[in-house]
């Protein structure tokens, strides 16, 4: 079994000696490749330093998660990776994780993504916001708090989302479905991801026997315009819905002259902004979907 760890970093060297460290104590075999966002805290010298067995793979400019995290995956898909391990900056595993999952992948080929629990830094609660997806039904198997409360746990539950803090994806997901849509920056990679990922047929997979720490239980912004663009985005790149952007954009267009003209000021500004948006961004989601849709390694 050949299998990569692919850490983006930018500016996280609180977090360095867990997370490498963790790789380092790992019980599976793993190359660590850490792609830096050009970070300006030293984390390229560090890493180079403290961790020489890492391949690191320093860029000029912060390219985002996403494309970073692409240059990572076609490291370890040139070099024969049968599994990609993504794990955030700010997360660490135990050393049985990969151990553990790739067992699960062999046993479970019908899973394109599979994800280890996500525990706090304090490993006393699961992550909140991997919890809000585990407690929505719609989303998760609602079968695991039964399996949880009987004590029969199962390996892998399917799920409709988890983020991508710890995700090993075996190689033919890869082949399949690509890497991260360039059309996000940071935040919404995940979602657009999945989406691909069903679309083409496979199955998310939440092992709930399988722990991870991830340190993400810090106060959020507040919801801003450019969360509602985010949002807006992973809708219209969505693989298995279809949009019709033209009329859309008339429709935003109308609502912006009614509002207008009855006094609505600031729902006509809003309504304003999002056929703003799709002007902007129509070629890109166009493009986006039609090769979302087809299979291969897009976007590596």
């Amino acid at each position: 079994m050949n299998c990569f760890a692919i850490v983006v970093t930018y500016n996280g060297m609180e977090w360095y000696d867990r997370c490498l460290g963790s790789l380092q104590q790992s019980l599976a075999p793993v190359k660590a490749v850490v792609v830096d966002n050009a970070s300006t805290d030293g984390s390229a010298e560090y890493i180079r330093q403290h961790f020489p067995e890492v391949i690191l793979l320093a860029q000029n400019e912060n390219l985002g998660f996403g494309k970073a995290n692409n240059i990572g995956i076609k490291y370890a898909l040139d070099h024969d990776a049968d599994y990609v391990f993504l794990l955030n900056q700010d997360a660490w595993i135990e050393p049985d994780t990969i151990t553990q999952l790739t067992s699960i992948a062999q046993t479970h080929p019908e899973y394109g993504i599979l994800s280890p629990l996500h525990l706090n830094a304090e490993k006393n609660n699961i992550e909140h916001l991997l919890l809000q997806r585990l407690d929505d039904f719609h989303i998760t198997d609602s079968t695991l708090f039964d399996d949880l409360y009987f004590n029969r746990l199962q390996e892998v539950y399917d799920t409709q989302y988890v983020n991508a803090a710890a995700w090993l994806l075996p190689r033919k997901t890869i082949e399949k479905v690509g890497g991260f849509d360039p059309c996000f920056f940071i935040y919404g990679e995940d979602d657009n991801y999945i989406n691909r990922v069903l679309y083409h047929g496979m199955k998310i997979g939440i092992c709930p026997k399988v722990p991870i720490v991830h340190d993400n239980d810090r106060p959020r912004p507040l919801y801003d315009s450019r969360e509602h663009e985010v949002l807006m985005m992973i809708d219209y790149t969505d693989v298995n819905k279809v949009h019709d952007l033209k009329r859309d954009m008339r429709q935003h267009w109308k609502k912006t002259i009614t509002s207008f003209l009855k006094g609505r000021k600031k729902v006509a500004k809003q309504h304003y902004a999002d056929y703003q948006w799709l002007k902007r961004n129509r070629q890109a989601i166009e493009r986006s979907v039609a090769q979302n849709r087809q299979e291969g390694p897009n976007w590596l």
